[in-house]
């Protein structure tokens, strides 16, 4: 009976690209040609016992960690020891960044932190990033309010995230990318800290959803970092029923929603204002979703998800919208 261990592929490429390593850099570490290396990530062939033990010296993982089946046995021993920021990924969901954007990216950290020891700043971030929490829908809203609390807002209306943020010790770096990359993101383990990098090109609302999408993605790394284990889902496919699963990608959207239009935030302005649900406008959508700094068609789904709003209107406003 022939044995299927195409999983192991599956988690030599998830190293991999947890580094930003291109295939040919692996294969040239681990001395062997990248096309053997390729068939043995797309679970074509089986690696060599003497191939998967340089594989884990070079990745810096157990054997353990390689031959791992699931996601609750795939553990991120190597980046407990990290003594350099490296790239928060969204499970196997992000993008891969272009080599000169990581060039760039890892020139700009390596110029801020020199700049740090020259000043001797703080380093470290003032509030935690590693936090505890559930991985469900409720468990990332309740970490958004943790969060919140954290750095003193509560539920409170915020007109400046990016100062809050640099308050807070967070390295936000604002830089033109092309129009595919929205944002990004690097754990600093050392420093508990973190980089945000953001295309200056996208508009101030979606610079403002990606820089706190991207906390999202570092509260979610730390936290599996802390488990020893996958939280969320890694197939991003619908499942039979239809619905979607909850991936760390929506988990990390889901909590940037959250943290820029808190329940009670949203309810009492509504409230205040004497909007009642059968009565919502395109004009009045613009004007109070300017309040929130977010997009009319985030307000939109925030409104309908804490039952502000008649359902009714959902589809008509989101075609004005786009």
């Amino acid at each position: 009976m022939k044995i299927n261990l195409g999983f192991i592929g599956k988690n030599i490429r998830k190293l991999r690209r947890q580094r930003s390593w291109t295939m040919a850099k692996l294969a040239a570490k681990v001395g062997m040609s990248e096309a053997p290396l390729g068939r043995i990530e797309r679970g074509v062939n089986a690696p060599s016992a003497s191939v998967i033990y340089r594989l884990s010296k070079e990745l810096g993982v157990s054997v353990d960690t390689l031959f791992a089946e699931d996601n609750q046995n795939f553990r991120y021993p190597q980046y407990e020891k990290a003594r350099d920021p490296f790239p928060a990924t969204a499970g196997g969901e992000d993008e891969k960044l272009p080599s000169r954007i990581i060039t760039m990216s890892q020139d700009i950290i390596e110029a801020f932190c020199a700049l740090e020891d020259i000043c001797n700043a703080q380093k470290r971030a003032n509030i935690p990033l590693v936090i505890p929490f559930d991985p469900t829908t409720c468990g990332m809203e309740a970490l958004s309010e943790k969060v919140r609390c954290f750095a003193g807002i509560e539920h409170g209306i915020v007109f400046d995230y990016f100062e809050l943020f640099e308050t807070l010790g967070f390295r936000v770096v604002v830089v033109s990318m092309s129009k595919d990359v929205h944002s990004f993101s690097y754990y600093d383990p050392p420093n508990q800290n973190a980089f945000f990098f953001l295309n200056a090109r996208k508009n101030p609302e979606r610079q403002l959803f990606c820089l706190v999408y991207e906390l999202g993605k570092i509260l979610i790394l730390t936290h599996t970092i802390q488990q020893g284990v996958e939280l969320f889902q890694t197939d991003a496919a619908s499942d039979p029923s239809g619905e979607k699963p909850f991936t760390a990608h929506r988990a990390a959207r889901h909590f940037a929603a959250t943290f820029l239009m808190p329940a009670k935030a949203v309810s009492d302005t509504v409230k205040q204002l004497g909007i009642q649900k059968k009565y919502w406008s395109y004009e009045l959508l613009l004007r109070i979703k300017h309040r929130f700094g977010v997009s009319a068609e985030a307000f939109l789904y925030r409104l309908n998800e804490l039952d502000l709003i008649d359902p009714s209107l959902i589809q008509p406003l989101k075609d004005r919208i786009h």
